[in-house]
This record gives C-alpha cells, structure tokens and sequence, in this order.
C-alpha cells in the first residue's frame, strides 16, 4: 500500500513535519479525508489502496480509480461535499432522508448503534462507494490519483520525453550515498510498491556491501554520469538479468522534494535511484524517465531475488506453529540479526486472516510488506524485530518497548525501539495472527 505521509505532503503540496506535529494522527485524517483507523485496511477502500479492490475471496486485484473521472472541485470551495455540506440543517431522519444525494440514507450500512447515553441513539454509517468517492476525490485531485496509479485507459507510449507525474519535474535531489547503504536509508513514497522498498532494506541490513555503485561517464564533465544498477534473475545464484543504467534525476514537486522513494537521510538519493531502475526493468523502457507507478504491487521475496540472485524460500504462518516459525527466523540469523535477507507480509485485509484480526487497532498494515531485522529475547518471551518502509508506523499490539542490540557485521548496534522510524519487535504469537507468512532469497 502506498505510504500515507509521503501522500499527504504530495496533497499538501509541502513537506510536512511529522514529528513536530502534537497530532499526526488527526493531520492524515484531515488530509486524506480517511479516519486513521480506517487507513490500513482495503475493506474499507480509503486512499492507500487506490487502483486496487477487494474480490469476493477477499483478493486484491487492480481496479481502474474511479477518482480519475471526478469532475475538478472548484478552488476555494469547502462547501463542495456531494450533497453532505448541510446535513446538520435538517432535524428528523424523514427529513434527511428526502434531500438529494441522502435519498438512500435507510439502505447505508450500520457500523456503530449505541444506546449507551439512554436518552440517546447514536448511529455511526457507512457512506455509500459513489458518496465516498466524491469524499475522497475533495482531497485527492485527479493529477494527484495520476501521480499514485495508473490509468488503465490511457495508452501508454514511450516517446523520447518519458513519463513525468502531473505537476513534477526530474531533478537530482542530493548525493547517491551520504555514507554508505542502511537498512533504515529506503523510505517508501506515494506509489504502493511496499514490497520492492522492504526487500531494497532486508539487502542493505542482511548484505550491506551488494549494493554497490557503479557509474560510467557520460559528458564531458564531471558531473554528468549515470549510475549502473544490476539485476538478477531470481533462483539463479546470481546471474544477472540486466544492467540498468539511470541518471540521477528523479521525480520531483514543484517545490523540489521526493514525490516517491526517498532516503530517511537528507540530501541523499539511492533509495530514489534504485526505485527508478526498478521502474525501467519493470517497464522495459529506454527512456531515462519511466514510469514509477509501474513498480505498485509485487512479491518482496522475488523483488529481494532480483537484488541478490538468491533461491527463494517463502513460509505461511497458518501452515507452522509459533515454535516453528521462530525456528525458521533464527535459522536465518547470527547473534540476533539476519543475514539471509528476508521480508514479510500481511494479509490483503484482517477479515481474510483467519484470526479475523484487527489492523487498525494494533496499527498493522494490511496488504502489506515488511523488512524481517531479527529477533529479541526479553522477559522470557520471544520477539520478531520488523521494520515498516514507511520509517514510520510501528504495531502497538505485543510489542517490545526496549533497547535491544543486533551485531551489525562488526559491531553491536543498539536499536532504540521507543524512536518512531518505523522499527519495533513483536511477540512470535502475535506476529502468526497477524501476518500472513515471511520469505527469504538467499
């Protein structure tokens, strides 16, 4: 799924101070029009599942947005709800029920009826799908749905300009590395290509010196260079597939700032520059500009294949007990952290869990991919450590709230779990309920 902050600046238009902010929480709200515990789920068809839907076995499969065939909202015109603007005019349900767009009000689903003021019936509904797209379509503009999916309708031509989102330009937005490649460096933008962010993270923690950068010279100064990035064919043993070569420029606002994958640390482009080489392999372009909403939606294990050539090894959850699964992942680590590079994933929606789990309220995201760090051992119980590519939004549901230590190739790095980037450990139990299975490439 496609990361919320990263989103919201692109509606704002500006980067945003998340941490900073006294309620980050309410400002997604407010931004994408979405309450927060409405955003991690599909089942609930809010902004960070555009261009995809849920069948009815509770799948993902790609959907053409209807966001893109909304009429343009008038500048400067908060009244434009979709006919909801003055519901608080009327008193009786008769009356709301004979006003335009609220003429089906019976028929709206019920998701809360509490009779626990007595003298009071609060009802909390549902809006139906047209309702909620005219919602949705007040803060998600038709250039920013473009800039977030594709457009199915839209014959796709690659000519010499390239592909560039509404409203953004290619540019250089800092130095390939500031030091060298991390674990925490990849942060996902507005596109929902979680799985190819997580698995460039579980390389650069599990394998820190693959990701090398190789340049060739391309102009007369010094300067003017691309940069060589390689891929592999999965289950290979690292043969390669194909040598893409990228400039350094990459999708920017018109303020300058990483519509899509971007580094945690500032003026440092990598993250940015694999992501757009991804694109080219994925799309098949010449172009130095492709398109990057191409890479929405994948398979980390073969996206982590791709990076490493590695043999693929994937594991469900449902299929193995807490005690296997924990032997699974320290079978992959050495003192606490992995070195088989490996990722993690979720179930399309909690309903299709077969806890039938709650996302919102443990703050797990659904349909969505992770990067596997190790494993912790405190008060007796057993812990999976996890990284969201977000570099934001930690589960809360039996979590670790701890400093652990994971040996980082030559030295034991502390890693502060209390610090909001995204990383956090779980209880081995809970990470069976609520995730739907792990993998490695090795």
């Amino acid at each position: 799924m496609i990361n919320p902050y990263a989103l919201a600046e692109l509606v704002a238009g500006q980067p945003i101070p998340w941490n900073e902010l006294p309620d980050p929480h309410r400002v997604l709200e407010q931004v994408l029009a979405t309450p927060y515990e409405e955003l991690f789920d599909p089942k609930f068809g809010g902004p960070l599942y555009v261009g995809m839907a849920l069948d009815a076995n509770l799948k993902l499969v790609p959907q053409r947005s209807p966001l893109l065939d909304l009429q343009p909202r008038r500048e400067g015109d908060d009244a434009a709800g979709g006919g909801l603007e003055s519901i608080d005019a009327h008193a009786t349900l008769a009356e709301l029920a004979r006003t335009g767009v609220l003429k089906s009000l019976l028929d709206w689903p019920i998701l809360c009826a509490d009779l626990s003021r007595f003298t009071r019936l609060q009802l909390v509904l549902r809006l139906p799908p047209a309702l909620r797209d005219l919602q949705l379509g007040n803060a998600l503009s038709a250039d920013v749905v473009r800039a977030i999916t594709a457009d199915s309708r839209l014959v796709k031509q690659v000519i010499a300009a390239g592909w560039t989102p509404p409203g953004a330009h290619w540019a250089a937005s800092g130095d390939f590395f500031n030091e060298t490649a991390e674990f925490f460096d990849p942060v996902q933008g507005a596109v929902a290509n979680c799985y190819y962010i997580a698995a460039l993270s579980a390389v650069a923690w599990a394998t820190p010196f693959r990701l090398a950068h190789q340049t060739r010279a391309t102009g007369p100064i010094q300067a003017q260079f691309n940069d060589q990035i390689s891929f592999c064919t999965p289950d290979s043993g690292g043969a390669l597939d194909r040598a893409v070569q990228v400039s350094e420029a990459v999708p920017l606002t018109a303020g300058g700032y990483p519509i899509y994958c971007r580094s945690s640390e500032s003026s440092e482009s990598w993250p940015a520059v694999y992501e757009k080489a991804y694109a080219k392999l994925k799309t098949g372009t010449s172009t130095d500009m492709p398109d990057i909403t191409q890479t929405a939606w994948g398979d980390c294990v073969w996206a982590t294949a791709q990076l490493n050539g590695g043999t693929r090894h994937y594991y469900n959850t449902a299929d193995h007990s807490a005690d296997e699964l924990w032997q699974l992942l320290r079978s992959n680590c050495l003192s606490y952290r992995t070195f088989n590079p490996m990722t993690a994933w979720t179930y399309s929606s909690g309903d299709a869990a077969p806890d039938h789990v709650d996302y919102a309220s443990a703050h797990v995201v659904g349909s969505h991919c992770y990067t596997v760090l190790g494993w912790a051992y405190r008060q007796c119980r057993r812990w999976i450590v996890l990284r969201n590519p977000w570099g934001n939004t930690e589960a809360t549901a039996s979590v670790l709230d701890a400093t652990i230590s994971m040996y980082d190739v030559s030295w034991w790095r502390p890693v502060t779990l209390k610090t909001t980037d995204g990383v956090f450990a779980m209880e081995i139990g809970a990470f069976k309920k609520y995730f739907a299975g792990f993998g490695t490439a090795h």
